[in-house]
């Protein structure tokens, strides 16, 4: 990743799935890795690292990519009881942090906090401030995101019976995002995605493992 990003710009790839890094004000913030990330993708994480995991199904969470965070960067790890629970045995418990819907945490500048999502299994989205602000949701359906506001999304399209890109583009407009991110899904529901959003958000359809970087 990018060493250096100002205060209103962020870096990011996406890994697959719906694994995304993201860089900002000295953070790289590490969403579902699940076994999308390898050794040398670690290795290469600059910043203080915060790894956050929607849920604790494999498609999102496995315990040998959290415990590699942990070991190699010193990553806190943020996610549901169930994530929390899968590490206790092996992690220090400073490295672990279970975060309930509607409550949240500060790591320096950065406000991370939980919302709750729509799936068979209890989810966390995440919802990131510091001046601009970030929305994540690995796999959800659609969640009242009304009364937040964020300039960039990455918002499932697919790739369960939950997540919708009818879904994520409602999810969109009621953000106000300027740019979005589809994850979790084929190349032909992004696109449906960016269909749906055409001419409202710009939508970003990445290729996997390509830089990009945003003015907010």
């Amino acid at each position: 990743m990018e060493p250096s990003v100002s205060a209103g710009e962020v870096s990011f790839a996406w890994f697959g799935g719906a694994c995304v890094v993201v860089q900002t004000q000295g953070y790289t913030l590490v969403f579902d890795p699940a076994d999308h990330l390898v050794d040398s993708d670690i290795a290469a994480l600059s910043g203080t690292v915060i790894t956050l995991f929607s849920n604790h199904l494999d498609d999102h969470f496995h315990e040998r990519t959290a415990m590699k965070l942990i070991d190699m960067k010193g990553s806190l790890v943020v996610g549901t009881e169930a994530v929390c629970r899968a590490l206790a045995s092996f992690a220090p418990s400073m490295k672990l942090l279970e975060l309930k819907p509607r409550r949240g945490f500060r790591a320096g500048p950065l406000r991370i906090f939980a919302v709750e999502g729509k799936h068979e299994v209890p989810t966390n989205l995440y919802y990131v401030t510091w001046g601009p602000s970030l929305f994540f949701a690995g796999d959800t359906g659609y969640v009242d995101l009304s009364k937040l506001k964020a300039e960039l999304a990455f918002l499932p399209a697919g790739g369960s019976q939950y997540s919708k890109p009818e879904d994520s583009a409602k999810m969109a407009i009621e953000l106000g995002a300027r740019y979005v991110v589809p994850i979790h899904c084929d190349e032909s529901e992004a696109k449906r995605l960016a269909e749906l959003l055409e001419g409202k958000v710009s939508v970003l359809v990445q290729a996997p493992r390509t830089l990009y970087k945003l003015s907010l």
